[in-house]
């Protein structure tokens, strides 16, 4: 019997680089779908009309796979950050838990997730659904026909990743992006330091241009790699002064496309309190820095110049590699799909009272009108911005009500 052609839904919302360009396109481009980026109504209005087998959402904390339990599509889940590993569990632990407890399937980007769900399966008799380990390396597409253009003059250090504009935010969980005293020490070594900011906020980091970076609009991540060829080599690595320690620890253990984004523009990799990732690419394409004193970072040229990246190393480390475990976490779901069978869920209402997990009637958009993000609910809520419409449980709406910075209006 011919089995049935999956149809594909892919849901996203707040975040288009890493995990939701790389993921969301590699499937796609292989199995189909139609993608629909932050529109709630039309994802709904396609669901209804077209009823498709499988929706793919991302995690981190997100409520985006609640459409999905509404509607009965089993869905794979891509937990790109796990968010009580970061912050503890406090603010949404059970949302992140009934998210990852009722996905069909999931898929996690580095081991350090994996086994801190495992420890929480021990020890807190979680359900972790079939999952694959699927690094956030650079698509194959994106690679070809990537021109080496000619190099800057000098030493140039790139950054292309999330930056926290101001110093002070160090004490944040997401303190570990302020990068404000190591980029100093690389300025006053001799390099210039360039920040692709994947954060969206190029137009408030006047705190990185008054210590001398130079700051770039944020660009598509094809035309991002050929800039990126341009520099002498690329940084990876985490703030660690002022950094709550859970928060810390937590980019550790992650694994981010910066462990493969300068490997893709054929430029080495400069690793500083990256965490294991550094263990990839150290004596590869890349190196790692005990420290960034001066004498130090002007001993990097020469460490630079034993390494060699080679053709061999960039076609080896794409996503296409994986194609393999994609396909076994459709067929996964599709299974599930053919046999009819219907799904159990295990809800987050055990631990929570229901009135908290049941769905606000409404839908929302959120304006921030301070002058800082804010983190409320699992989401980040840039100063000055409206959010589109958002789909949200009473807890994350009471959450977000709770900051007298945010204004919440009703759709």
């Amino acid at each position: 019997m011919k089995q049935k052609k999956q149809k594909i839904l892919y849901h996203i919302s707040r975040w288009y680089e890493g995990t939701a360009y790389k993921n969301i396109n590699i499937m796609k481009d292989n199995f189909g779908g139609i993608i629909i980026k932050d529109n709630v109504q039309e994802v709904r209005q396609y669901i209804e009309e077209e009823h498709p087998d499988i929706m793919v959402i991302r995690g981190d904390n997100r409520t985006d796979y609640r459409i999905a339990m509404r509607y009965k599509i089993p869905y794979l889940l891509i937990e790109n950050d796990i968010s009580s590993m970061r912050i503890g569990p406090g603010e949404g632990f059970n949302t992140e838990r009934e998210m990852i407890e009722n996905a069909s399937a999931m898929i996690l980007t580095s081991e350090g997730h994996a086994e801190y769900l495992i420890k929480k399966r021990t020890t807190e008799g979680w359900h972790i659904p079939y999952y694959k380990i699927i690094h956030t390396r650079p698509l194959k597409k994106d690679i070809e026909g990537l021109e080496q253009k000619p190099k800057k003059n000098g030493l140039n250090l790139v950054y292309a990743g999330g930056v926290m504009p101001a110093w002070t935010r160090n004490r944040r969980p997401f303190g570990y992006r302020c990068y404000h005293e190591i980029f100093s020490q690389f300025i006053k070594a001799g390099w210039n330091v360039h920040i692709y900011s994947a954060s969206y906020n190029t137009g408030k980091l006047s705190e990185y241009k008054g210590i001398g970076c130079v700051v770039h609009e944020t660009v598509e991540y094809k035309k991002l790699l050929q800039d990126m060829t341009r520099y002498t080599a690329g940084f990876h690595g985490y703030n660690k002064d002022h950094v709550p320690a859970l928060a810390y620890q937590y980019t550790q253990e992650c694994i981010g496309n910066k462990v493969w984004d300068y490997l893709a523009a054929g430029i080495p990799t400069i690793g500083f309190q990256g965490g294991r990732g550094m263990k990839i690419y150290n004596n590869k394409w890349g190196i790692v820095l005990k420290n960034v004193d001066e004498k130090t970072i002007q001993g990097i040229p020469k460490r630079l110049e034993k390494l060699k990246i080679t053709e061999q190393m960039r076609e080896e480390n794409v996503m296409d590699n994986d194609l393999y475990k994609y396909n076994k976490l459709v067929n996964k779901i599709m299974k599930e799909v053919r046999e009819g069978k219907q799904k159990e869920y295990y809800a987050a209402t055990k631990i929570l009272p229901i009135r908290d997990n049941e769905r606000l009637k409404n839908n929302i958009r959120v304006h921030n009108k301070g002058v800082v993000p804010i983190y409320r609910g699992g989401y980040i809520f840039q100063p000055g911005e409206t959010t589109k419409e958002m789909v949200i449980n009473m807890r994350t709406y009471k959450e977000i009500k709770s900051h007298v910075s945010l204004i919440i209006e009703m759709v």
